[in-house]
């Protein structure tokens, strides 16, 4: 069986590369380092294992369990798991069906008052059904001859029964713009010497005393929030965390996957859209403080029973019909002076390769199956901002990428594998950090696609088959143009891929 890589996995058995990674830290799972390139791929092996992981998550088994089915597959410990946990779930099912009890007394009440009170098309059969369904698990139970091509489904979808659920207790909260000290970058998990330097600094300046409202974060890094005039020594760095609407989930121990949930409610939502402006981090609490904890040495609960994931939001804020006209004129003016130049057009048949692999010439098509590690071809010559590409593709991969400079625009068509949702995303050409824009960048696979991407001094759109999916007039770029008139950048052009097939009919340039 051939290798496979971590993003080939994590679509394979629908997880998040994030949690693929930490199976492999706590043991798990092994993978095997290509020397060549560092990237890691996992063997029949590590899949095999993957898999059972996979469908043992399902059944809603905690890593650390797993861990022990895992290592000791003897009948006895994996009864002893599979029995706590069925204790555990019936106690979630006595539960709900006691708030269905209620709700069906309460519904019983309401209906007796609605000729007085209440319109009763507001509350219709339909709807007290559904309600009783998303919190009635039950009927998992009694489903004993499921037919074993049809029992992953359901498992699928009790899982899903029991995410949604979950769904209900995300809360939407504000935070002002924060001083914090921030400890660098570290692995994830954060290692016992980096908690250990965070417990010493805020027992050393008694934060307890002079910020009782303190909160422990990580973020590529730990982080706690300090008074504003509070000097921090090394190796912690004194920033800003800036503030704004987070959606809130409590984390279940060991759980990474539930960061990926609080983004898909944040998808669901009408009037919240995801801030790609802020981090998604995570959050330890000062128990002390926040669940009444009398025991002051808090550092023994840096773990998961007190994190909470914070997903930055903000309120959807619809474009007016004069600021899309304002935009729509941008452009206009922007494809006018790219009608007045003369475009450059790329010879396919003596292109430089972009990656480890040679892309082959072949009637007319430039093609390359690419490996996953972002092989595809280069400009000979480099071109300046601004500028229009011209670029008709094909692909049976979900991504389309070009690189300049310092930046990278990925057109994803993943769907909600990767937390994106047929998204552009932004590495800035000047340096700087991602920018994701969501439901912008669907396009069809196996069959070529005329895609436009123009980056004029005061407007970038991106359009697909001509039509325009992105247009906006604040990436960076625009910024660096309107600040200094003469501002200039040039480099070549990558067109390439994260992995598959790739071919390319022609690509044109035209500087404006």
């Amino acid at each position: 069986m051939e290798l496979q890589s971590v993003s080939q996995v994590a679509k394979t058995f629908g997880i998040s590369t994030r949690m693929l990674r930490y199976y492999e830290q706590v043991g798990l799972i092994q993978s095997i380092r290509n020397e060549d390139n560092s990237y890691r791929y996992y063997d029949e092996t590590a899949l095999k294992r993957v898999q059972q992981i996979t469908i043992l998550r399902k059944l809603q088994i905690p890593v650390k369990q797993i861990a022990v089915i895992l290592d000791n597959p003897d009948v006895v410990t994996a009864t002893e798991i599979f029995n706590e946990n069925i204790s555990t779930i019936q106690a979630e099912i006595t539960a709900l069906e006691t708030i269905k009890t209620a709700l069906k007394l309460f519904v019983a009440k309401i209906e007796k008052l609605a000729a007085v009170r209440l319109d009763m098309n507001l509350l219709t059969d339909e709807t007290v059904m559904e309600l009783a369904h998303s919190l009635s698990l039950t009927q998992i139970q009694t489903q004993k001859n499921v037919k074993e091509n049809t029992a992953m489904d359901e498992l699928n979808k009790a899982a899903e029964t029991l995410n949604k659920s979950k769904l209900n207790q995300v809360r939407v909260v504000y935070t002002p713009t924060e001083t914090i000290a921030m400890l660098g970058n570290v692995n994830e998990p954060p290692s016992k010497q980096s908690k250990e330097l965070m417990a010493k600094f805020i027992k050393d300046v008694d934060l307890f005393k002079i910020k009782p409202d303190f909160r422990c974060g990580f973020n590529y890094g730990f982080f706690v929030t300090i008074p504003d005039d509070l000097d921090v020594p090394e190796p912690f760095k004194k920033q800003t965390f800036d503030g704004g609407l987070w959606a809130v989930y409590k984390i279940t121990p060991d759980n990474f996957d539930e960061f990926d949930m609080v983004s898909d409610w944040v998808k669901d939502r009408d009037d919240y859209l995801r801030d790609y402006q802020r981090p998604r981090h995570d959050v330890y609490f000062n128990p002390l403080n926040v669940y009444g904890m009398k025991n002051t040495d808090l550092f023994d609960s840096f773990h998961d029973k007190y994190k909470e994931a914070y997903e930055p939001i903000m309120e959807v804020e619809n474009h007016t019909n004069a600021e899309q006209h304002r935009l729509n004129a941008l452009l206009k003016k922007t494809e006018d002076l790219i009608a007045q130049r003369t475009p450059t057009d790329i010879d396919l048949s003596n292109i430089k390769r972009a990656g480890e692999l040679d892309p082959i010439y072949n009637n007319g098509i430039l093609e390359i199956v690419s490996d996953g590690n972002m092989n595809g071809l280069k400009t000979p010559k480099e071109f300046a901002l601004p500028m229009k590409i011209d670029l008709r593709i094909k692909t049976d991969n979900p991504d389309i990428v070009i690189k300049y400079a310092h930046g990278t625009v990925q057109l994803t068509d993943m769907g909600n594998s990767f937390g994106m949702n047929n998204s552009v995303l932004f590495w800035p050409f000047e340096g700087g950090e991602w920018r994701v824009h969501e439901n912008c960048s669907s396009f069809p696979r196996n069959e070529f696609v005329d895609i436009e991407y123009i980056f004029g001094k005061d407007i970038c759109a991106i359009k697909i088959n001509g039509e325009v999916r992105y247009l906006r007039d604040d990436d960076g770029y625009i910024k660096l143009f309107a600040d200094n008139p003469d501002f200039s950048i040039s480099s070549t052009i990558d067109v390439c891929s994260w992995g598959g097939y790739v071919g390319v009919e022609h690509l044109r340039v035209t500087e404006i």
